[in-house]
């Protein structure tokens, strides 16, 4: 399994955990906050292990679409109007594999 598809099945596993939390009762922030933080940890965790120069490349895009090379804060989704759900829906989905 390439290390694109390992990162790709890390983050659709957090819909299981995000599911889990619910059932526990969790609130939909506190479901979105855990969901974010692990979500950029995974990012950080397979872009050091991702090899030079796409490394770079994935780095150099996030700064330009997010203006952070560890992708949007939780703040900056709140500010641009994302509801918690939203936030926890796209943190459990893999974005597009930067070429």
């Amino acid at each position: 399994m390439s290390l694109r598809s390992q990162y790709e099945q890390a983050v659709r596993d957090l819909r299981e955990h995000a599911a889990e939390m619910r059932r526990r009762g969790a609130s939909a922030e506190a479901i979105a906050r855990a969901m974010h933080a692990e979500r950029r940890r995974l990012a950080s965790l397979f872009k050091e292990q991702t090899p030079e120069p796409h490394r770079t490349r994935i780095y150099e895009r996030t700064l330009r679409v997010y203006g952070n090379e560890s992708g949007p804060s939780i703040e900056s989704l709140r500010a641009s109007g994302k509801s918690w759900e939203a936030i926890i829906e796209s943190a459990t989905r893999p974005g597009l594999p930067v070429e």
